[in-house]
């Protein structure tokens, strides 16, 4: 039974918080060579076979910031490494800005708010289409969207599908939830609208036989950390896993009603 860890960031190489150095992205992509492991797409990781004996690694980037595409590209390139990046095509137009002090975002410049992060734009999805790497989409404007109307959740779900659909000319079968939040009526939702698999922030590996629209991930920054869930996948049962099932459900809690 394969067991295959997926990882996730945010921005690279720029400033302020959920920003990884280049130097250190690459770094990781040196261990996933250095150990063997291949990179896939979210959506082929959903097509291996159960008997497959390879080792495999997904990596994933939310929010579709312009940095991803012009600092981890080229690393990714170079190591001939795929990835799957969620984006948000609401933000075309938007530089979102964060206050370094609080941690906290705004999609307008305001006082404290002094790091911009630009989003990428369409041009920028196509070539990553065309370089071999997938969009998945993460919503239309990043809403908490177990805090929002049901009435909303067609924009944010369906007609952002669709407009990257049209944009790309492909189907657009990945979602990402939005800060992690979600409930029942959501997954619910994503499943009518079509999507074959959705990534939370919860840690956990995935496995042919879990819940498709409740994959787990990893957001790690140290390199010995993410060396040792590279190995840890590689184990059938690692006792790590024991923790990971302890702390879902109080993560899953907080996702659905927080």
């Amino acid at each position: 039974m394969i067991k295959v860890p997926v990882f996730y960031y945010h921005s690279i190489g720029n400033r302020g918080p959920e920003t990884l150095a280049v130097d250190r992205f690459r770094e990781h992509l040196n261990r996933i060579k250095d150990l063997g492991f291949h990179t896939i797409t979210f959506s082929e990781l959903r097509q291996l076979h159960c008997s497959d004996q390879k080792k495999y690694a997904v990596l994933t980037f939310d929010d579709g910031l312009l940095d991803n595409y012009d600092n981890a590209l080229p690393a990714l390139q170079e190591h001939g490494a795929k990835a799957t990046f969620f984006v948000i095509p609401g933000f075309d137009n938007i530089t979102r800005w964060v206050n370094p002090q609080t941690r906290r975002w705004s999609d307008e410049k305001r006082p404290g708010f002094s790091i911009p992060f630009p989003s990428m734009q369409p041009h920028h999805r196509r070539e990553l289409i065309g370089l071999g790497m997938e969009i998945g989409c993460h919503s239309m404007t990043h809403p908490k969207l177990n805090k929002i109307p049901r009435s909303a959740l067609h924009a944010e779900i369906v007609d952002s599908k669709k407009q990257l659909e049209d944009e790309l000319g492909i189907e657009i079968s990945s979602f990402c939830y939005p800060k992690g939040r979600y409930n029942q009526h959501v997954l619910e939702y994503v499943k009518d609208a079509g999507y074959a698999g959705a990534c939370t922030t919860m840690p956990g590996f995935y496995r042919p036989d879990g819940k498709p629209l409740e994959c787990g991930r990893f957001l790690i920054e140290s390199c010995a950390l993410f060396d040792k869930v590279l190995c840890w996948s590689s184990v059938v049962h690692h006792p790590s896993e024991l923790f990971f099932d302890a702390i879902r459900p109080l993560l899953r809690i907080k996702n659905r009603y927080l």
